[in-house]
């Protein structure tokens, strides 16, 4: 058992093996490699294109508290004028 080695093991089965199976794997990796290369960079590039800038300011924010309480508070001064309309409670949801 000393004088076993893989390497040559793995060698002796390759070179047996008929030559669409070897042909097979020579393709199968790289190609494999340049589908993945490919959706990566697809997905990155319709990542950049979905990052749209929205016009205007930010002037209301909701956040909800451990108690599930619902807080609306307004970025700009100036508000009080013309509020938007701010739909915070759910339609499902029944009110405490």
């Amino acid at each position: 058992m000393q004088d076993y080695n893989l390497w040559a093991d793995l060698l002796d089965t390759y070179q047996s093996l008929s030559i669409w199976i070897k042909t097979l794997w020579l393709v199968v990796p790289p190609t494999f490699l340049l589908v993945l290369l490919t959706i990566i960079l697809r997905h990155r590039i319709a990542y950049k294109r979905a990052d749209i800038k929205f016009p205007g300011d930010l002037i209301y924010s909701i956040r909800r508290d451990e108690r599930e309480q619902l807080h609306v508070y307004h970025h700009k001064s100036g508000i009080e004028k013309s509020p938007a309309l701010v739909l915070v409670d759910d339609v499902g949801r029944d009110v405490v």
